[in-house]
């Protein structure tokens, strides 16, 4: 299925995604400890017998390709927009020589027919989230299956408030994802949440995190915004174990309707 071009603001907006993650490539997985616990959970919604074919969208430096290349699908093709992603991950993971590499936005690249599209913690980057899950629907097989997991709108929260801006991330709720999903002609088998309260040294260590994993705003704060951010996050949100932050997690198996 061929994609759309992008318009200059969307293609703007991409590459800007692009540097951020290539930027922070070889620190990633050092800062990813919440995506990986997602990633565990996800896998463990996926059935047996697993599907032959599989999609992997958003793979990154391979957090949740692990937990499916240990299922053995038949063929597994690896998707993600940035291309160091794509090359960290082939350096460090054992690919097996029937992978397929298909680097590009997922939103709006030709993509193979699979029977299974997974994707951990990144369905929150889709600009058109509609359209997207409806090419999803198309391009999976009879009997076909989508796993996904995500960051609902309580997700960082206070610091947005305090910050007093948005992040690069649509951060849909549950009830929206699902009304998305059944118009895209998928039926919900599995749906599960969770709320993490996560804690760091103070707010510049967490700024620093967000940045690490590709999450940080995209708008640069000048030095005195920046400065005056760190001292209202300090100050509203300090504990004895530092400054925290709340992370909203969704996680949903659904399968391609018969419609």
């Amino acid at each position: 299925m061929p994609g759309n071009s992008p318009n200059p603001s969307e293609s703007d907006f991409e590459q800007r995604i692009i540097e951020s993650f290539s930027k922070h490539v070889k620190t990633y997985d050092r800062h990813a400890q919440l995506q990986r616990s997602m990633a565990e959970r996800l896998a463990a919604l996926i059935p047996n017998p697993f599907p032959k074919k599989i999609l992997e969208i958003g793979c990154g430096t391979g957090v949740f390709t692990r937990h499916l290349l240990a299922r053995s699908p038949s063929v597994i093709t690896l998707n993600d927009i940035a291309p160091l992603m794509i090359e960290h991950l082939k350096s460090h993971l054992d690919i097996p020589s029937h992978s397929k590499i298909l680097v590009g936005n997922a939103e709006r690249i030709q993509i193979p027919k699979v029977n299974l599209i997974a994707g951990n913690a990144v369905f929150q980057w889709f600009q058109n989230p509609q359209n997207t899950l409806q090419r999803f629907h198309a391009c999976l097989a009879k009997e076909g299956y989508l796993a996904f997991s995500t960051f609902g709108p309580k997700t960082l929260e206070e610091f947005r408030s305090t910050a007093q801006f948005q992040g690069p991330t649509h951060l849909l709720s549950q009830k929206r994802w699902k009304t998305l999903l059944t118009q895209a002609g998928f039926e919900l088998e599995t749906f599960q949440t969770e709320t993490r309260q996560i804690f760091f040294e103070n707010t510049n260590a967490l700024i620093k995190n967000l940045q690490q994993i590709g999450a940080a705003p995209l708008r640069i704060l000048k030095p005195g915004e920046l400065r005056q951010l760190i001292r209202d996050y300090d100050k509203e949100y300090s504990s004895p174990q530092g400054v925290y932050t709340n992370w909203e997690l969704f996680y949903f198996f659904a399968r391609k309707g018969k419609n």
